[in-house]
């Protein structure tokens, strides 16, 4: 299988699928085709700005974790800004700094895990990253949960913030299943001479959404499965997948204004996982485009999907 059809391939069975539970790597690489992942997985990993990034997302984390008021409003640009939760935004890095050192008075212990999802370089010199913020309070029998994204600048000092969102995804939005009771029908997707075809329907009482997936090449069947989408009782929604194959896998979605964005983890038969994160953005009723990042076939990064439009199939609703 080339590599080509390989990438085609797995953008129809993330739409399908949500998990990559079908895809395995015995099958689907060819040695010329592996040689070409792990040389596009190094430069990946040895990309000096992407890891710099990261690196700064850590050190920030740890400074938060000291109470250091100083040393965060340094990760800061002279000017930047912070729009956190309660709307009012803040700018510049004294005003900052004046912020957590007002913070950490009142919350001494506070503990902050950062949950870095993806980094992407707009420039030379701008990078784009997202993820998801766990902050635990003394007392706190379990951590409050925020997204955010940060907008960094390269400076000569090395790399800064210069904008940072911190935003938490309304509750009343996370947990309505009817929220994709507009899927219900039959859907389609092509590409790289491959197509999926997806059928979503309630259970009895309407407490779970179903959905049964084809994914087919020159009219052989490559995979099929059921996923189940339920609510989630912590938030949001979850859901899980059977494919024929044997994988199996699992899947947190949270609602971010218009996208959904689902954190997804697979087991293949052979006992290796698969994650990655999935992008799935309604296009009105009767269109959406799901697209896969960050994904890793265990320790092993791979390249992210491009997003794939979905379309119902004619008469249906």
């Amino acid at each position: 299988m080339s590599k080509q059809w390989q990438v085609g391939i797995a953008a129809l069975a993330v739409v399908a699928a949500a998990t990559l539970g079908w895809l395995y790597r015995s099958q689907a690489e060819e040695p010329e085709a592996k040689n070409a992942a792990a040389q596009k997985d190094k430069a990946k990993s040895d990309s000096p700005e992407l890891a710099a990034v990261r690196k700064t997302a850590a050190e920030f984390a740890k400074a938060f974790n000291r109470g250091d008021a100083a040393a965060l409003a340094g990760f800061w640009t002279e000017n930047g800004e912070y729009d956190g939760p309660d709307g009012e935004p803040v700018r510049g890095r004294k005003a900052i700094e004046k912020l957590y050192v007002e913070f950490f008075k009142e919350n001494p212990k506070a503990h902050l895990d950062v949950e870095v999802e993806t980094v992407r370089l707009l420039g030379r010199s701008t990078a784009l990253e997202e993820g998801t913020l766990k902050l635990r309070l003394a007392g706190d029998k379990k951590p409050g949960t925020s997204r955010y994204s940060v907008l960094h600048v390269l400076e000569k000092n090395g790399w800064r913030m210069a904008s940072v969102r911190e935003w938490v995804p309304d509750p009343a939005e996370q947990v309505s299943l009817k929220d994709l009771e507009w899927l219900v029908g039959d859907w389609e997707a092509k590409a790289k001479g491959g197509e999926v075809h997806t059928r979503y329907s309630w259970d009895e009482d309407k407490s779970f959404l179903r959905s049964r997936y084809t994914l087919k090449k020159d009219g052989k069947v490559l995979a099929a499965g059921t996923q189940i989408i339920g609510k989630n009782p912590a938030g949001g929604l979850r859901s899980w997948l059977f494919d024929r194959s044997g994988s199996f896998g699992e899947s947190t979605w949270t609602k971010e204004e218009r996208r959904w964005v689902i954190k997804a983890r697979a087991t293949l038969p052979d006992g290796s996982e698969l994650t990655a994160t999935n992008i799935f953005v309604p296009l009105g009723k009767d269109a959406f485009t799901w697209q896969s990042v960050e994904r890793k076939a265990g320790e092993s990064e791979l390249e992210d999907l491009p997003p794939v439009k979905v379309t119902r199939v004619k008469g249906e609703k």
